[in-house]
């Protein structure tokens, strides 16, 4: 084995555990663009800083074509608990025409949300490749599966929490997300959370590296040896009067492909736990409860 392969290898190890006991990884060198995060984190603002009016204008279209503004409280991310204290915004791949039809007053604006997804795509490409190779699964198992892709990029807003939550009410109730993979681009604000063994665990941001986690139709292709974590972004603190922003990709495969655990992952020594099931049939399962 030569060295590159080996430190490839030992990379994949690396995540393999991560994923298996935690479902969240800090990762650094994706190959992302040399300041896009920057320009992200300004645009993303600029956009929730337009008056209300405006952002209601480029509302939510349907729950197929997940693109538009939401407003605060009317996602339920949780379906027991009150609407989420989040504002957002949301573009896939089959609405990125849409960014020609709105009128968006943000300079700039429509050119980052395409690099974001190009780049993000990208990251999220040589990411799944070391995951299958972690699995014994060929390099290019996931890569396949995902073209074209079937992604979304979603820029948040947490308000300042001014008036008292409703019972139950957090910025973002607990869930796991529904695709491949979710790349989480954190301010230095915290509140996202992670459920592990029974407790809620602080997902920090670390300068230098992006926030992963597998998401749901990974952890069926792997048979749940790859954990699905419920995750959430808990109140800040009473004296904590502060926005907290993010920007978050979601790799989600094509949705023609059928999801069926990998070989190597399933057998008479681990029984196959979920049944295969069409990718875009799955999202539209998962999503169809989060809205009013």
């Amino acid at each position: 084995m030569n060295e590159d392969a080996e430190a490839r290898r030992r990379v994949a190890a690396e995540i393999r555990a991560a994923c298996a006991e935690y479902g969240f990884l800090n990762v650094a060198n994706l190959p992302l663009p040399e300041g896009l995060l920057k320009r992200v984190s300004m645009k993303a603002k600029e956009f929730f800083s337009l008056p209300g009016e405006v952002k209601e204008a480029i509302g939510r279209s349907d729950l197929d074509v997940i693109s538009g503004y939401v407003g605060v409280a009317v996602e339920h991310l949780d379906t027991q608990r009150p609407g989420d204290l989040k504002e957002s915004f949301s573009l896939n791949q089959a609405s990125l025409k849409l960014l020609d039809r709105w009128s968006i007053p943000v300079a700039g604006f429509r050119e980052t949300v395409l690099e974001l997804h190009e780049a993000g795509a990208r990251a999220c490409a040589a990411l799944v490749q070391a995951m299958a190779l972690s699995l014994g699964a060929p390099e290019d198992f996931f890569v396949d599966k995902h073209a074209p892709h079937a992604s979304t990029v979603r820029f948040f807003h947490y308000p300042p929490v001014e008036d008292r939550p409703d019972a139950g009410q957090l910025r973002a109730g607990s869930h796991s997300d529904y695709g491949t993979v979710t790349l989480v681009f954190q301010d230095a604000v915290e509140g996202l959370e992670a459920l592990v063994d029974g407790r809620w665990l602080t997902v920090p941001a670390i300068p230098g590296t992006v926030t992963v986690n597998v998401a749901d139709l990974l952890s069926r292709w792997t048979n749940g040896i790859f954990r699905s974590p419920q995750h959430r972004v808990a109140l800040p603190a009473a004296d904590v009067k502060q926005s907290r922003y993010s920007t978050v990709f979601f790799y989600n495969p094509n949705s023609q492909v059928t999801v069926r655990c990998i070989d190597s992952c399933c057998g008479d020594h681990r029984p196959q736990q979920f049944p295969p099931i069409e990718a875009g049939e799955f999202l539209r399962q998962r999503r169809a409860a989060q809205y009013d």
